[in-house]
């Protein structure tokens, strides 16, 4: 189009979900990997994993990953205080319970995933929350 200038969504890791990767990260739940997170700074962030280790990520998303990540709305898992889960395919996903509500201990992985106009990934649906989704690279 002429005079307009579209902006485009960057798919590869470390910016935004692809509805494609989104979808596979849901799907295969045996690569699941529970952290914590230890640290958000603005375009990175860094999770301790079960075994202890520390690991940091780039991520284009942080300021939406530090609003859900302290709203107090994240469950808790064996690690220490909110759990997030580092899947396949470069996502890391962030368990939300909607306002009022408690995360469900067993929530279904729901395959429809809510997307930007422009086509990125950002949470699938579960009862009483969400499965919040971004893309994530080594840093």
């Amino acid at each position: 189009m002429k005079g307009k200038i579209m902006s485009e969504k960057i798919y590869k890791p470390g910016h935004f979900v692809h509805f494609i990767q989104a979808r596979l990260a849901l799907e295969e739940t045996s690569a699941w990997r529970p952290a914590i997170i230890t640290e958000i700074s603005e375009g990175t962030f860094s999770i301790k994993s079960i075994d202890g280790t520390t690991r940091n990520f780039n991520c284009v998303e942080t300021n939406r990953m530090r609003e859900i990540y302290e709203s107090g709305r994240v469950p808790d898992g064996r690690e220490g205080k909110g759990m997030v889960i580092v899947a396949a395919h470069k996502v890391l996903i962030i368990p939300c319970a909607d306002e009022g509500k408690i995360f469900p201990s067993r929530a279904l992985i729901n395959p429809s995933v809510n997307y930007l106009d422009d086509g990125a990934a950002q949470w699938s649906p579960t009862t009483d929350g969400a499965w919040h989704l971004f893309s994530i690279d080594a840093a």
